[in-house]
């Protein structure tokens, strides 16, 4: 919360968007899901690793993005 100096109108900010979507142990991949480092998906019938953690978007599904899943 953002709050307007003493004497001002009190002026609050918030997050547009809060991802809490987390994927199922061993689920498939989706867009938009936050994959923990470790976590492990299937895609295209083959299983992946998340090597660093972040939230999924289109284009960046294993095996596209190396950085992201072995």
């Amino acid at each position: 919360m953002i709050r307007a100096p003493s004497g001002s109108s009190s002026v609050t900010a918030s997050p547009s968007h809060i991802n809490t979507t987390t994927p199922p142990q061993g689920g498939t991949w989706a867009p938009n899901t936050v994959y923990a480092t470790g976590a492990t998906v299937t895609y295209g019938g083959r299983s992946y690793r998340c090597l660093q953690g972040h939230t999924s978007q289109v284009g960046w599904e294993p095996p596209n993005v190396p950085a992201l899943w072995s």
